[in-house]
């Protein structure tokens, strides 16, 4: 028979594998990042040359396909996926590996009307001409869970006059720019308020629950604001400034409804006038 001393510390073990196998796999570090979407929100800075300073377009929502289908994704204006698996050669401080980057979607527009290439004085909206390819390099820090990343992405656009599907008065073909961003954070944890979307950017373990290999750039976990994506074209000078989507606040919501019904309200006088 065993000692009550032997028995406590096989209990003991048992107790302390049963923990382990048991714990958040969020806890442990993982050294590997799930393929999925990053959605962005463009912020002031971005800006290229000709048209000036431009603005995000919301989309609204967006086809994933498969079995995640169309989603809302609010405020986004910007859909990069990572189409592979990124997993780092040793679980260690400094891992490195490099996967494949897709631009999905992209919508911009002047934040004022401009006279670009002397077209005349308009709104000027940019829009993929088709899905542009690059790649993210990630390292990892000790954790497993967060790091840095750089990217590269050849960015083949599309410039409309007047509006997104207006006459295209870019060059045949598109224009393409090389944007490239460098030493930017990244946290499998989102930043505060982020837009969510199972399998997307959420749980892409596959386990509801399991954070480990979720990828969201920029963010500095659930209690810090998320730091903004710059992304240059050396050679052009274009410039886009990107942070993680995130649902707008409550009051910016009233805001938005207190104008739209400020509008309608002048609109509708405008017309009893006219009448």
């Amino acid at each position: 028979m065993l000692s009550r001393s032997m028995r406590m510390v096989t209990s003991c073990g048992v107790l302390g594998l049963a923990t382990i196998l048991l714990a958040p796999a969020e806890s442990r570090a993982a050294f590997n990042v799930a393929p999925g979407w990053d959605l962005f929100q463009t912020v002031p800075g971005t800006m290229f040359p000709g048209l000036g300073n431009l603005q995000g377009v919301p989309l609204g929502t967006f086809n994933f396909g498969g079995s995640i289908g169309t989603q809302s994704v609010g405020t986004t204006d910007t859909i990069l996926q990572r189409t592979q698996a990124a997993i780092a050669p040793t679980m260690t401080a400094g891992a490195t590996t490099t996967v494949p980057l897709t631009m999905l979607a992209l919508q911009l527009q002047t934040v004022t009307p401009v006279n670009f290439m002397g077209l005349g004085l308009d709104n000027y909206f940019v829009t993929l001409h088709a899905p542009s390819s690059g790649s993210i390099t990630i390292t990892w820090d000790a954790t497993g869970l967060a790091g840095t990343f750089s990217s590269s992405i050849n960015v083949n656009f599309d410039i409309h006059k007047g509006s997104l599907t207006g006459t295209v008065v870019s060059a045949p073909g598109g224009t393409l720019d090389t944007l490239t961003s460098s030493n930017t954070v990244w946290s499998n944890l989102p930043p505060p308020g982020a837009v969510e979307i199972r399998n997307v950017n959420q749980f892409l373990s596959g386990t509801p629950g399991d954070r480990s290999q979720d990828f969201w750039p920029g963010s500095r976990g659930p209690t810090l604001p998320p730091i903004i994506l710059v992304e240059l074209d050396l050679l052009s000078g274009a410039v886009h400034q990107a942070t993680t989507t995130t649902v707008p606040e409550p009051s910016s919501l009233v805001m938005l409804g207190i104008g739209t019904i400020g509008i309608g309200a002048y609109r509708w006088r405008r017309r009893g006038r006219a009448a």
